[in-house]
This record gives structure tokens, sequence and C-alpha cells, in this order.
């Protein structure tokens, strides 16, 4: 359909101005009657407010009226994210220190359109994340898991990315996809999309298997039925590519299902509980490029079977193919059990706590050539404070207990803030989030990460084998003080 922008944009600068002048003409009316005695000051004031509500209303509903139903149905949302973040980790013998502070920058801007009753369309640009400095050794690659720009620049010493002197950020696509919901109970979502699988999360989002910034794409069928206050059942499924390598034999895809249910067994008390699969196809056709070039990665070879590969370089060895070495699946189960205002009238006034819960969540790789004791993975976590920050008063605090063994998971995929995103590790994350006015908070977090159970990969150059190393665990804390908005 042709759409003639700047007509349109006349009559909505003329509509708007009419609607002005409209509340104006009142406005003045009242202010005559109340000059010459017939109103008082309250009456008055009074009179103003309400006529001005009603006009407001009027005025709203006219002016949508007006509005062609292809920009009615669009609805805007975005953050900000500014971050001051201190970083040190200790390191093996014989390699230096890491430590670094930094400012960063994130702004995420979404787009959507009801197309109709059932189909809607869903369009998100950010900040561009791409690799450079994201971490302690992070390599330089277009990053899935980040939006941050660092002040002065993410990829000192590369050619594709701002390096500093108050260089422009990229602009990048952070989400397109459409969403087809013939009930209320069914939805699916087609391309570049949020996360459908459900996690425990922090209010901040952050989660134990997935990223928070991750965007899978692929297609996912998302269904709930409420069966009564107690009791609502959900299943999702997905499809989503992670690879393509130029031949559908070798593409590497994930099928997973999730299977809960979740609800309000009493007035105060609420649960959900899940049950997921995650199935990777072709793994060992995946490029490990989203990785830290430390030890403590998901195990790599040094021959893809596909003779696809990029250097991968750890301290002074390096291997001119990486691919993963297993298969990845994962069962896992979840868990988030709460009570809504646990004390009741117990403490006093100045003490709030609106609410209180317990999550957890354990990974199992069921793949028998993976050695027991690197199969397994586990959180559980314990927060309280408001499930919703809104303004002023509202908080909640947290903290979680995390292990990762080495080939639990796939390393592309856990919040990179943990250890620069690796498995093989174990460690404590606390978040604190206070709220300031309505849609501006605080976000303090604190990580102390460190090495689970190192074990060499020969294949990298290293010799001994799957020898353990125990005195080398390689300590970090990383600090992150955020102030957010959002609209």
């Amino acid at each position: 359909m042709k759409r003639n922008v700047l007509p349109l944009m006349m009559v909505i600068t003329f509509a708007w101005q009419g609607f002005s002048f409209a509340d104006s003409s009142v406005d003045e009316l009242i202010q005559k009657l109340e000059d010459k005695g017939i109103l008082n000051a309250q009456e008055a004031a009074q009179l103003k407010d309400n006529a001005s509500d009603k006009e407001q209303t009027s005025q709203q509903a006219t002016f949508k009226s007006m509005l062609p139903d292809w920009i009615s149905g669009i609805k805007l949302t975005g953050d900000m994210r500014l971050r001051y973040q201190e970083q040190e980790r200790d390191v093996r013998t014989g390699a230096t220190n890491f430590s670094h502070d930094r400012g960063r920058v994130r702004a995420r801007l979404n787009f959507e359109d009801q197309i109709n009753d059932k189909v809607k369309f869903i369009f998100g640009i950010g900040t561009d994340g791409t690799g450079g400095n994201n971490g302690a050794g992070a390599s330089m690659y277009n990053f899935s898991r980040s939006n941050n720009y660092s002040f002065g620049g993410n990829g000192a010493n590369t050619t594709n990315q701002p390096s500093g002197d108050f260089a422009k950020d990229f602009i990048v696509l952070n989400k397109a996809y459409g969403e087809y919901k013939p009930n209320a109970d069914l939805t699916i979502d087609v391309g570049k999309m949020d996360n459908p699988f459900w996690e425990p999360a922090s209010i901040s989002g952050e989660k134990f298997l997935w990223d928070p910034n991750i965007t899978p794409e692929g297609g996912a069928i998302k269904y709930q039925k409420k069966i009564n206050d107690y009791l609502t059942a959900y299943t999702n499924d997905a499809v989503f590519v992670i690879g393509d390598t130029g031949h559908s034999a070798e593409d590497v895809w994930m099928y997973a299902n999730q299977v809960g249910i979740k609800g309000s067994p009493t007035e105060k008390t609420y649960y959900n509980l899940a049950g997921t699969y995650y199935d990777i196809n072709n793994p060992l056709n995946t490029i490990g490029g989203q990785r830290s070039n430390d030890l403590t990665n998901s195990t790599l070879v040094g021959n893809c079977p596909s003779g696809e590969g990029t250097a991968f370089t750890n301290g002074s060895v390096t291997s001119s193919k990486e691919c993963y070495e297993y298969s990845y699946s994962a069962l896992v189960g979840a868990i988030d059990l709460g009570v809504n205002d646990p004390f009741g009238e117990m403490l006093p006034d100045f003490i709030n706590i609106p609410q209180m819960g317990i999550r957890g969540e354990y990974l199992r790789n069921p793949n028998s050539k993976i050695p027991e004791d690197q199969k397994n993975g586990w959180e559980i976590g314990a927060y309280m404070g408001n499930s919703a920050l809104n303004g002023w008063g509202t908080w909640q605090a947290s903290e979680d207990y995390r292990v990762y063994e080495q080939n639990a998971w796939m390393d592309i995929f856990p919040d990179f803030d943990q250890y620069t995103g690796d498995t093989d590790i174990k460690g404590i994350r606390t978040e604190l989030d206070i709220g300031l006015m309505k849609n501006v908070w605080f976000d303090f977090c604190f990580f102390h990460y460190s090495i689970y159970k190192l074990f060499v990969n020969p294949a990298l150059g290293y010799t001994g084998g799957n020898t353990q190393i125990t005195n080398s665990k390689n300590p970090e804390n990383l600090f992150q003080l955020d102030l957010n908005m959002k609209f």
C-alpha cells in the first residue's frame, strides 16, 4: 500500500494544534468565570482539572482515529544501561594477572506492530557488543552474548570495530521475528527471537543456562493452558540454527522441548517447575569462536571434521582448527518456589519484604563418552524483595551458587559475565536491585568465580592428557554497578 508520509504529518500537526487551542479556550473561559466571582479559586481549579482530563481523553481518541492502522498498532519499547565494571583475575603461573576497570553502555530499541488480531511483527536493534576487549583474553568476533559498548572502544587493534578516540559505535540487529497467536493459549514465533524457554532468573534477567542477551534463530511453538488458579500446564518447543556450514548435512541445529507446570496453591505461595531436553545436531562442526582464550572451555579437538575452523591461541600454543570433541545434549530440571508477604504483620512497618523464594537447576549431558566428572552442572539460589521494580522503595536481593563441569553444556551459551562465559567453573553471584523512580533503578552485581577442575586439552598442545591441575584455580572477582532506564 502506498503511504504518503508528508500529508499524514501535516494532518497530525494541524490536529495537534487544534487540540491545544481547544484546551486553551476552555481554560480561558473558566478563568473569566473566576474573575467575575461566579467561581471561587477551588472550583475553578477543579473544573480545569476535569476539563483537562476529558479533553485529553477526547484528543487521544480523535488523534488515534485519524492514524492509519499500521501506525496506531506500533508499540515502541527500549532500555539503556550505564555500567561501571571492575574485573580482576589471578591467572596460572607464568602469566600476568588480569585487571581491568571500565565504563560501558548498552542501548536497545524495540518495535512491535500488531498487524492484525493474530499476527505481530517484532523488530529490535541495539548497540554492538562485538568481541575485542569484552573480557579477560576475549577473542575478537561478532558476539551474541553482549550489546555492551566499552568507553574507549571494544575492539582495540582491530580494523572492523571502533577503538577509541570517541569513535561511533555500530548498531546491530537484535531480533526480527513474526508472532502468530491463533488463540489465547498458542503462540508460534519464527525468526531471530527472544528466548522461548523458561528458567529461574534474577530481576535483571540473568539465568543459569542462557546468557540473557542471546536471541536464537529459528522457530518456536509455545502453548500453555490454565486448568485453575493452582495449575497451569505449558510446553515450549523449538528448532534453532546454530551454524550454517554451507553444507546441509553438516549444519548445526538445536532441537529442544520443555514441559512445565506453574501456579499458586494458596493465596500467598507460588511455584514453577519445568523439565527440558536440548539436543544439538552435528556439534563437531560448530566453530568454537565465542570463547576466551584460557583453558576453561568445553573440550576442543585440533581438527574439524568438515575442514572448517579458525586460529585459536591459548598462551603460546596455537591450533589451526578448533571444533568440539563431544556431542552436546542436555537434560535439565528447574524449579522456582516462593511466598508472597512471608512475614505478614510480624515485622515493623519500616521493614517490608513482599516476597521470598528459592530457585535451582540441575543439568546433565547424557553422552556416555564424556567422563563422569565433566558432564553435570547445578545452581541453587535464594531471593527476597519485590517481584518487579516500580519506583522508590522497591527492591530485590538474590544470591546463587553455580557449578558448570567442563562438558556439561556448550560454552557458547552461559552468561558471559561469569568467568567470560566459560564452563569448568564454579562460583557465587550476588545481586541487589534498588528502584529509584518509575522505570529507573540501580543494579549492583558481584561475581566470584574460579576454575572447578582444570583439565588440560592435549589437542591444543598441552601434555598429560586429561590431567587435573589442582593448584591453579585462577579466581576472578567481577563487580558491576549499573544505572538502568527503560520505557
